[in-house]
Parts: C-alpha cells; structure tokens; sequence
C-alpha cells in the first residue's frame, strides 16, 4: 500500500467517546472522528515502537485502553474500562477494597479515589509480612471479564494497553501516611522490608500482567507509579536507583519476554528522575505538562517514546487546525530517531488532531 496521503482517510468510520468529564454520570457523546487510516492504528503505533516511520504521529485516540472488573483495584481506583465500564460509571461503584485489602474512597471532584488518610494500614512496614495478604490473582473471575468484552474486542484495530493499578511507591504510600513512605525508602531499618514488599509486588504483577496477555491479547502494559509532585520528584536519583528501578526493570523484562511493550505512568515535574525511567528500559512515558519538554526530549535521546500533550481547547477552529498543523511539523521530521505520540485526551479539539493528523501523515508519506 502507498504511504501517500488521500483526503479520502478522513472520512469518517464513526467517533470515539469522548472520556466524561468529572462528575458527569453518563458518557458524553463522541466527538472525535475515527479516520479511514491506510494501515490500523495498532500496526502504526507498533511501527514506532519498534523503531520504524510510522504513516502519522500516533495518537492518544489510537488506542485502547483495559482495566477489567476482575480486578480488585479498577473499581476500587474507579477505573473499570472496556466493556464492563459502563456497569461502573456511578460514582457509587467506585472505590471500596483494593487486591492487597486496602480500603480506597472515590472522590468525585478529583476524578479517583484514595486511601482514606489518617488510619494507616500499617505503622511500620517492616509489620507488613504479618498483617498484609498477599493477592490470590488466580482467584479473580479472569474468564468471565474475558467474556465479557470478547465482543468489544473483536475486529478492533486499536493498540490495546492493559492497565495496573497500584505501582511500587504507591503501593507503599497506601499502606503507610506518606511520609511515613518517603522514610521508609531511606531508613536502613526499614529498606529490606521494602524491598521483599516490592518483591511480592512484583510477584502480584507478572501474574496480572500474564493474564492482560493471554486473555486480552494486550499490546503494551501500563503500570501507575507516581514518582514525583507539582514541582520536585519526591525522592533523589540515587533512592530511585536503588528502591524502585530495579523491581520496574524486572516488570519490563518480564513485559518484554511475553512480546509487549511496557509504559510508564509517572506523573509530576520528574526531569531529573530521567536517568531512573530511562535506566528500567520502559518503552513509552507520558510526562505531565509541567515539565520541561524540550529538556526531556534531549535527555531521552531516542531511548523512549515520550507523550506530547495539546489539544486545541478553546481555540476556534480555524486557529486550532494552525496550531496542530505546527505541533505536528515541530516533532514529525524527527519521530523515528525521537519517538513521540499525540497523549492528550481532554477537550481535544477536532480540527486540532485532524491537522496533527494530516500534516504528520504528508510529512512521512515519501
């Protein structure tokens, strides 16, 4: 097939749901197109992250993502996705006990739940071998959530990512008052109870993460580990060397060995963990707003696909359609040597990610 571009691609297959804002009951109508692609939006994607040109920059909208109602943590966190998710869409389903027992609250004004503050499970985590059970991940009713979105699955064309919830500093932080967390990385008393938590953890994960493979057929594995705040990682380079890489790395070999992709969920102003992210061997890291870019782009070297945010919100369209046109000239030309991918899903403005869209596809059509 001819990589040329043909205004005929952006005829429309139907539209994707938009994501519901917070607070909303009920899914909003679709807005955002589905394109006549030369080629699926999974084998795009793919190309990238296998290091080929792809036909356009991929897009947030070119995937999809799975957190089944098997699974402890999706409704505990509100995050059932994929067929069952409209079951789950009140926000009176949302949040109970998590795979370790660790009771969570839904907070609607923020859009997810946490662990209610003020009553730790644990005071000391080097207790957590005796008051903490470890997840049976065989026990949970993988076949029937199989079942369920067979349907959904089926014929779709989309890179299909496969979320866990909840990652090593966070698992940590939901067992512990978050300060109590952060000492717990750095105090010699303490660090070898982490780390045979992390251990464990680690155990939970390949078994979730064997199951988002088999049952799922799951293209990229995406774990939820926060590493940092508004302003500053919540740790140095040198704990995040030590406590948390090497169980991220085993979960990415791990990832690796079953023919998937591994993605980092890390939100925060994490420059200076890039050595951290970089050093587990992930495949893709959608870095928050609030961090430096370009800088991250240049640190990154080629080494990981890195998510772009924009979107075109409140823009009208005309001004919209300029400003996704000059995203995609910005980081097209260098994409197979810079992987990048389009990851904003909020208020995206259609004729922003239909100019990101036509402008990436003429720019990688010879």
């Amino acid at each position: 097939m001819g990589r040329k571009f043909d205004e005929s691609e952006l005829t429309h297959k139907g539209l994707y749901f938009k994501i519901p804002s917070v607070g909303n009951k009920e899914p909003e109508p679709g807005i955002v197109p589905r394109y006549t692609t030369p080629i699926s939006p999974r084998e795009n994607f793919m190309m990238l992250l296998n290091h080929e040109k792809p036909y356009w920059m991929p897009d947030y909208y070119d995937t999809m993502c799975l957190c089944p109602a098997c699974y402890p943590d999706a409704i505990a966190r509100g995050f059932v996705m994929g067929a069952e998710g409209m079951e789950y869409m009140d926000d009176s389903k949302k949040g109970g006990l998590d795979a370790f027992g660790i009771d969570w609250e839904y907070v609607p004004v923020a859009g997810g739940s946490m662990v209610r503050p003020g009553k730790p499970f644990l005071d000391d985590i080097c207790d957590w071998k005796e008051k903490l059970v470890i997840p049976d991940v065989e026990s949970w009713d993988w076949a029937k959530s199989a079942a369920a979105n067979k349907e959904y699955l089926a014929g779709d064309d989309h890179l299909r990512v496969g979320w866990i919830f909840t990652g090593f500093f966070e698992r940590l932080i939901s067992l512990l008052e978050f300060e109590d967390a952060a000492v717990a990385l750095i105090d010699e008393d303490q660090q070898e109870a982490v780390h045979e938590l992390f251990d464990a953890c680690c155990g939970v994960y390949e078994k979730i993460i064997k199951h988002y493979k088999d049952d799922f057929d799951c293209d990229v594995i995406y774990l939820h580990d926060d590493w940092g705040s508004q302003r500053s990682p919540f740790f140095s380079v040198d704990v995040c060397m030590e406590m948390l890489v090497p169980y991220v790395m085993r979960m990415v070999d791990y990832t690796h060995s079953l023919g998937m992709k591994y993605q980092m969920h890390c939100c925060g102003k994490n420059e200076a963990l890039m050595p951290c992210i970089l050093a587990t061997g992930a495949d893709i890291w959608e870095p928050q707003a609030q961090n430096d870019i370009e800088l991250l782009l240049k640190l990154a070297d080629g080494k990981i696909m890195l998510g772009l945010w924009g979107s075109g919100a409140g823009m009208d369209d005309e001004t919209a359609y300029r400003e996704g046109a000059a995203f995609a000239r910005k980081y097209t030309p260098d994409i197979v040597k810079h992987p990048v991918y389009h990851c904003d899903l909020f208020d995206i403005h259609e004729k922003w990610r239909e100019a990101m869209y036509v402008e990436s596809r003429k720019i990688l059509e010879n």
